[in-house]
């Protein structure tokens, strides 16, 4: 039976068949044994695990020159596993990254929307401001417009109820000049009547003439003469009422409102 050194775990794994010398010692950076480890085993045991195998290179060197085909394959197994791991955390880096890059991507999208429509908003609301300060400004020009309505409206009705009582009051004046007019011709009637009267009288008295009927007061003239009314009065006196034009007597005085029938 052959004995086999059995290096403790992070120790370098010495070539096949290496035995210290008597002045050899383990370096001082390497890792205390484990309590117990036994240094030699029978040669029949297993391939040592594989914490020996992530022991640094500078130990290697001080153990003495390592060939062989099972050392470089462990190294490279070391190697391969070291630069699959550098791999994965640069993966999960770069995927961590990407991850985080995208969500702050949404996120700044987010905030835009977010931006946007708050200020959508703000438009919205001024423009609602605006809206009804124009409805209050309509409302108040309404207002006044309607005041001002009501107030032209009773203008014009103290107006209408002026007019009614101008027209009354020039009707009735109308009213009392008609009847002055009508005292006055009838004092001009019998006047000319009087003058006719103290006429025939005077001429009498030296040539007898044929006794003629006298005419009613206020007409002037008679007999082949042109016969002519002072009022309406005289015309109705001498029965002659309605006059018409064209018959004798009649003038416009006689016709106030031109229609062609006098003292109607």
């Amino acid at each position: 039976m052959s004995a086999r050194f059995n290096p403790p775990p992070g120790w370098p794994v010495p070539p096949a068949g290496w035995i210290p010398d008597s002045t050899w010692e383990p370096d001082p950076s390497w890792p205390a044994p484990p309590a117990g480890w036994p240094m030699w085993i029978d040669d029949t045991v297993t391939e040592p695990r594989e914490e020996t195998m992530l022991l640094p290179l500078a130990g290697l060197a001080s153990v003495g020159p390592t060939t062989g085909p099972r050392q470089d394959n462990r190294t490279r197994r070391i190697v391969l596993i070291a630069f699959l791991c550098l791999a994965f955390l640069v993966l999960g880096l770069l995927l961590g990254k990407g991850r985080a890059g995208s969500q702050l991507a949404a996120a700044e999208t987010t905030l835009e929307e977010v931006q946007t429509e708050q200020a959508r908003v703000e438009e919205d609301k001024a423009a609602l401001l605006t809206a009804q300060e124009d409805l209050a400004t309509a409302q108040a020009t309404m207002t006044e417009r309607e005041g001002a309505v009501g107030t032209k409206e009773a203008e014009l009705v103290t107006r209408e109820s002026a007019a009614a009582a101008a027209e009354t009051d020039l009707q009735s004046r109308l009213t009392v000049v008609e009847g002055r007019e009508s005292a006055v011709a009838t004092a001009e009637a019998d006047l000319q009547a009087r003058s006719a009267a103290a006429g025939r009288s005077g001429t009498s008295s030296s040539t007898p003439k044929a006794t003629t009927p006298d005419a009613p007061a206020g007409i002037v003239g008679g007999g082949g003469g042109s016969v002519s009314y002072a009022n309406c009065d005289a015309v109705r006196a001498a029965g002659k009422a309605p006059i018409r034009v064209g018959e004798p007597g009649y003038s416009k005085k006689l016709d106030r409102d031109g229609d062609g029938v006098g003292c109607e």
